[in-house]
C-alpha cells in the first residue's frame, strides 16, 4: 500500500491564506467557506462534516451563505426606523451599497461570473482594493471613496457577526492605509492547459485552448455561436472574425481571430441541435457554468490557475510580442484603459512598457 495520500477534492487552501477551505456544490450552488484549520487532515474530517450539514439546511430551503444574501440582509436592516444610525446616515450607506454592488457586478463580469455565485468569504482584501481601484478611475473623489468604505465596513461586519466570514476585509484594506492590491494572477503553462483540457468532456476539451488563442471572457466565449463566426470559408488569420455578443454591458464587439484559434474552430465537432460552439446536449446547448466545472477538473489535474488567468495570459503575451497597450485593451474588451494598465504592466520590463505606450498603432 502506498504511503501518499490524495488531498479530497473539496478542500483548498488559497494562496494568501495559511487555512484550509471548503469548496462544495449544493443544490446548484457553490458555497466556499473557511475550515479555519491549518491542517489537511482535520480540514477533511471537518469537511466532511460540514457538507452533511450544509446539504441538511438545503433541504430546509434555510441555506445562504452568498455575498448577495448578506448584502441584501444589511441593505434591508438600514429601513428599520429604530435603527441607531440616524436617517441621513442609513440614506448616505444605502447609496454607498448601490455603489458596491454595481462595481462588483462589472468585477464579477469580468472574472466570467455574477455576482450572485459571489460567496461572503471570497470577498477578499484585494476584491476590495480592487473596488477602490475602480471607483478611483471613474474620477470618483477620495471623500467619496471613503464614504463607500465605511459602508463597505459596515457591511462586512455585519457579515462576520453572522458567522460567514473570519476576518473583515475592509478593515484589513484601510489598514495598508489606501494601499492598492492588485488582483492574483497565475500564468499556466502550456502542459498544465494541456491536462485541463484532457480532462474535460465534449466541445469542452476545446474551450481552455481558445481562451487561451482569443483572451476572451469566459462567459462570451462559452455562448459563442458559429453565426457569430465570418470569414470561416478562408481559415486563414485576417479574415476570419468573432462577433461577442454576450460580453459585459451586453455590447457588442468583433475581434479578428488568430490563427492558433482558428485552428481550434477547424477541429470543432459542430451538432445538429445545437448553434453553439461549445455545445452540449442541455436544454441550454452550450456549458452554462464552465468557471465552476474547470475548477474542480483544476483540482483534480493541478492546473494552479483560474481559468479566467488565460485571458491574463493572453494580453500579457500579447504585449511582450508586440501589440501596443491601445490594441490589447480593445481587443480583450476592457472598458478603461487604466485597468490594462494596472493588470498587466507590472509583467513588463521598463523598456516593454515604454513600447507598448508608445502610440496607440503600435503593433498592428
Amino acid at each position: 500500500m502506498s504511503g501518499t495520500s490524495t488531498k479530497p477534492k473539496n478542500i483548498y487552501k488559497p494562496d494568501n491564506s495559511r487555512h484550509w477551505y471548503l469548496r462544495v456544490k449544493i443544490n446548484g450552488v457553490t458555497h466556499r467557506e473557511s475550515l479555519r484549520t491549518t491542517s489537511q487532515r482535520v480540514a477533511a474530517k471537518k469537511a466532511k462534516s460540514r457538507i452533511k450539514e450544509l446539504r441538511g439546511h438545503a433541504q430546509a430551503g434555510d441555506l445562504d451563505w452568498s455575498f448577495s444574501a448578506g448584502f441584501f440582509k444589511f441593505y434591508d436592516s438600514l429601513d428599520d426606523a429604530g435603527h441607531s444610525w440616524s436617517a441621513d446616515t442609513r440614506k448616505r450607506y444605502k447609496t454607498s451599497l448601490r455603489q458596491i454592488a454595481r462595481v462588483l457586478s462589472d468585477y464579477c463580469e469580468d472574472n466570467g461570473r455574477e455576482l450572485d455565485e459571489l460567496m461572503a468569504v471570497e470577498i477578499t482584501t484585494a476584491v476590495v482594493s480592487e473596488f477602490v481601484a475602480r471607483r478611483r478611475a471613474t474620477g470618483v473623489a477620495v471623500a467619496t471613496i471613503n464614504r463607500d468604505l465605511t459602508a463597505f465596513t459596515n457591511l462586512m461586519t455585519s457579515i462576520r457577526n453572522d458567522g460567514w466570514i473570519d476576518e473583515n476585509p475592509v478593515r484589513n484594506f484601510e489598514k495598508q492605509g489606501m494601499k492598492e492590491v492588485l488582483p492574483d494572477i497565475t500564468l499556466p503553462t502550456q502542459q498544465a492547459i494541456t491536462d485541463l483540457a484532457a480532462r474535460a468532456p465534449g466541445t469542452l476539451s476545446f474551450f481552455p485552448g481558445f481562451l487561451d488563442a482569443t483572451g476572451g471572457r469566459v462567459t462570451e466565449m462559452a455562448k459563442l455561436a458559429w453565426s457569430d463566426i465570418s470569414g470561416f470559408e478562408t481559415p486563414v488569420e485576417g479574415h476570419v472574425q468573432a462577433t461577442l455578443r454576450h460580453t459585459k454591458g451586453g455590447k457588442v464587439r468583433t475581434i479578428k481571430l488568430r490563427q492558433a484559434a482558428i485552428d481550434i474552430l477547424a477541429k470543432l465537432p459542430r451538432s445538429n441541435q445545437s448553434p453553439y460552439l461549445f455545445w452540449n446536449t442541455t436544454e441550454h446547448g452550450f456549458y452554462k457554468d464552465p468557471s465552476n466545472l474547470f475548477w474542480e477538473y483544476g483540482q483534480e489535474t493541478g492546473f494552479g490557475a483560474r481559468l479566467h488567468d488565460l485571458r491574463h495570459k493572453f494580453a500579457i503575451e500579447r504585449l511582450k510580442e508586440g501589440w501596443s497597450i491601445y490594441r490589447v485593451q480593445k481587443y480583450i474588451g476592457h472598458g478603461s484603459l487604466t485597468t490594462t494598465e494596472r493588470y498587466y504592466l507590472r509583467f513588463l520590463t521598463q523598456e516593454e512598457s515604454d513600447r507598448v505606450r508608445a502610440d496607440g498603432n503600435n503593433g498592428f
